[in-house]
């Protein structure tokens, strides 16, 4: 089964041949959604708690490899690196990895739980075979994709073999050996590896590094620079045959079964625990005095009869989808209130509406049938073709003290009230929806003293909204991705690592405000002024609705329409007196501003930062991939290039006219290379075999032709001046943050405040490009000589 990686896997892979089978929840719960988890291929999910190359760490994508389609997939801003918190921002303790492990269950599928070989292993798989894993993976110190710092994957973790022993035993003394399977993940590389892995106590088998290699991989370790093979900077260039992959497992299969023949076993299973089969090696050149005697002891296996496992429980969402089923699909109504009596919940009533959230996507995308589908006018479709509920079109009221990860994965459509208090974990990797947290009365009015929901809320979440009628615990809306929330209170570290979306506090705060946070926009109310020593300067800088700028006064509609929508839903009496004392309140809100916009996206911070051959560079091959691109959707839609527009006679010197010169210029090139192609390879050139040539490498390895384009692009690029180049820079820059948002998975995206820095930027490149001559004219007139000069040459010849 193919693993996804953290990064999480685009939609168009959903329900085909290329989704994976093994979907990663990585520490910042990058691409995790409900369509995600819906995927009807998905059977199992694997939560890293630690791997061989960084254990302990978050992960980190450095910020040129944050592309447009990365930062789609992941929620951010493409050119702004992207981290992942460590494991411990939700999950300090083998408890909360039980309640993690619960979640990733909503998704009706096998939970894999990843550790690093390392000491006190066994230690560890005991506790997470206890939380409710169905596979926990020992990870060792070799292998990795290279995308980790040096010194973590020469001086990280131990031999994997060590650890593989170690949780076989530990679970085997305990009563839980058949309780989960144990994969290794061991770099193995021939059938003799996976036989000592099963000996030492493994059930299932990871192969990493060796499938790559079989894949044309080089190992050269520099993954996140520049793969030369192409596998993962450059997929254009690669050149891998997966019929080699397929003959590398057939041969090891054949292997394993012929060494297994030669032992007198039928089975890797009847090989389990056999450590009498291997010796140690006992020779006078060895360095060390290392015993490894205990590697090999053998242990017998307690078995329990009938064991029962109370690990997850999802009975209200049960009821949830059954419900919405029936009565909103089945009897066609437009609207479902779900609530009641019934529905009071207490600490033991975990991820309730996660479960649910799931359903629903699955049953819209791959359940409900033709004719359910046309007759329902409730279910709409997006632009990527995925089918959702308009808002509040499912309420469902809860009350009393809910468990942790409320609402968690909550979908659009859906509206989770509830009246009491909630757990950690509120709106866990949210993407839609409407989450409402009303106070049941009683408490009191001074800070501390009205939380209604505990740590981590929002944690990952893509879209959708949340209202707290009273104050949250620490990290509010870390790695926040989308989603809008008001609340009336948070601890420290909120919107940390905070990637995108909108965050209202009017309340009090705690240290680390917005720390990490590269995208977004968090609101303040700050009538003590406390926000000048708490926030990260690092990060964002802070402004304030006094300042009466017309970025400050985009801003303040945007936190007047919150407390409105805040009033709303919770009938805050706090939000009203602010509101209805607007003129004297308004300057004490603050708004924090990400760094890291203006200094990937502005052209006064791009030509402090970038050189003027970055510069070239980049946009060179912006604009080649545009060209190619242009043509290429020409020929698989069968139209023409701009709709076959042809200029007007006499017309030698229009838009259309360079247009059409650069398109040409694509053809052209692509039958140049073509032809040298054939010629190379002994074929006689004729028209027809370059033009069938000239497609193939069009359609299916464009990376030669576009550096063929370059070429000339960048000596047009070269005629402008510096402060030229970082205004088509900053407006480059720009227009791949509109592209990546229209190209998200999650429709839900509350971002008010990068639709106003995209309106002001907008504005600001408008006023820097005025007049300049456009890059089509500085090609036309290059590629004109190139195309003139290859007719004379033909001519001649």
């Amino acid at each position: 089964m193919s693993n996804s990686g953290e990064g999480g896997e685009h939609s168009s892979r959903f329900g085909t041949i290329r989704s994976s089978k093994i979907k990663q929840f990585a520490s910042g719960r990058f691409g995790v959604w409900a369509g995600y988890l819906a995927d009807p291929n998905l059977e199992e999910i694997e939560i890293k708690i630690g791997q061989g190359a960084k254990p302990g760490e978050g992960g980190q994508l450095p910020a040129p490899k944050v592309s447009v389609e990365i930062a789609a997939l992941r929620g951010g801003t493409p050119k702004v690196e992207l981290v992942s918190p460590p494991p411990h921002h939700d999950t300090y303790s083998i408890e909360d990895l039980g309640q993690l492990i619960h979640d990733a269950k909503a998704a009706r599928v096998r939970v894999i739980v990843k550790l690093v070989s390392s000491e006190g292993i066994g230690t560890i798989a005991v506790g997470v075979a206890k939380a409710g894993a169905d596979v926990i993976n020992v990870a060792g110190n070799t292998g990795g994709t290279g995308a980790a710092a040096v010194t973590s994957l020469k001086n990280t973790g131990r031999s994997p073999e060590i650890g593989i022993a170690e949780v076989h035993q530990a679970l085997s003394v305990n009563g839980l050996r058949d309780k989960v399977i144990l994969r290794c993940s061991a770099a193995h590389q021939n059938g003799t590896d996976v036989v000592k892995s099963a000996i030492l106590g493994g059930d299932s088998f990871e192969f990493g590094t060796t499938a790559l290699m079989m894949l044309r991989c080089v190992m050269a370790k520099n993954c996140n620079i520049r793969c030369p093979a192409g596998l993962t900077t450059a997929h254009e260039e690669f050149k891998g045959d997966p019929r080699v992959l397929a003959q590398f497992f057939m041969n090891l299969a054949h292997e394993v079964r012929e060494i297994l023949a030669e032992l007198g076993y039928s089975s890797l299973q009847e090989l389990r625990g056999k450590t009498e089969l291997l010796h140690l090696i006992d020779h006078p050149n060895m360095v060390g005095q290392i015993h490894l005697q205990k590697l090999l002891s053998e242990v017998e296996a307690i078995k329990i009869e009938k064991p029962v496992y109370l690990e997850k429980d999802f009975c209200f969402d049960d009821i949830f989808i059954d419900r919405i089923k029936s009565e909103l699909f089945g009897k066609r109504q437009k609207q479902l209130v779900i609530d009641g009596p019934e529905f009071k919940l207490n600490n033991r009533n975990k991820t309730v509406g996660g479960q649910a959230a799931i359903d629903l996507e699955r049953y819209l995308a791959y359940e409900i049938s033709a004719d359910d589908l046309a007759a329902n006018s409730i279910i709409y479709t997006n632009q990527h073709g995925r089918r959702y509920l308009a808002d509040d079109t499912i309420t469902i009221r809860t009350h009393g003290s809910a468990g942790q990860s409320y609402a968690a994965f909550n979908n659009d459509g859906i509206r989770m009230e509830h009246t009491g208090t909630c757990n950690d974990g509120v709106g866990k990797t949210a993407c839609g929806g409407t989450i409402v947290v009303k106070s049941p009365g009683g408490g009191s009015s001074r800070p501390g003293e009205n939380v209604l929901i505990g740590n981590f809320a929002l944690f990952g979440a893509s879209g959708g909204r949340l209202f707290v009628n009273g104050e949250a615990g620490d990290r509010f809306a870390v790695r926040n991705s989308g989603a809008m929330a008001v609340v009336e209170g948070v601890g420290d570290f909120a919107c940390e690592y905070m990637i995108n979306g909108a965050v209202l506090n009017l309340g009090g705060f705690g240290k680390g405000f917005c720390t990490g946070m590269s995208g977004g926009n968090a609101y303040q109310y700050d009538p003590e002024n406390r926000l000048a020593d708490l926030y990260d300067d690092t990060s964002v800088s802070i402004h304030s609705l006094s300042d009466n700028s017309d970025v400050a006064k985009s801003h303040e509609q945007f936190i007047v329409y919150m407390l409105e929508q805040h009033i709303e839903h919770t009938g805050s009496q706090k939000a009203q007196a602010i509101l209805s004392n607007w003129n004297s309140e308004r300057q004490h809100f603050r708004f924090a501003l990400p760094l890291w916009l203006n200094r990937t996206q502005t052209a006064e911070f791009l030509s402090k930062t970038m050189d003027r051959k970055a510069m070239i560079e980049e946009l060179s091959v912006n604009f080649a991939q545009e060209q190619i691109a242009l043509v290429k959707q020409s020929y698989q839609s069968g139209k023409p290039v701009f709709n076959g527009a042809l200029p007007g006679y006499g017309e030698t010197d229009t838009d259309l006219t360079l247009k059409l010169i650069n398109s040409f210029a694509v053809i052209d090139k692509s039958q140049q290379i073509a032809k040298d192609q054939l010629n190379k390879a002994g074929e006689t050139p004729t028209q027809a075999r370059i033009d069938q040539q000239a497609y193939k490498l069009l359609m299916e390895r464009p990376r030669k032709l576009q550096d063929a384009l370059v070429k000339n692009i960048r000596e047009a690029y070269s005629q402008y001046d510096d402060a030229q180049l970082a205004a088509l820079m900053a407006a480059k820059r720009l227009q791949d943050y509109k592209t990546t948002l229209k190209l998200r998975d999650v429709q839900s995206i509350y971002s008010i405040g990068s639709t106003a820095w995209i309106l002001e930027q907008d504005q600001v490149n408008r006023l820097a490009l005025t007049g300049l001559p456009s890059v089509e004219r500085n090609l036309a007139s290059l590629e004109s000589l190139a195309i003139v000069k290859d007719m004379l040459d033909q001519a001649s010849a």
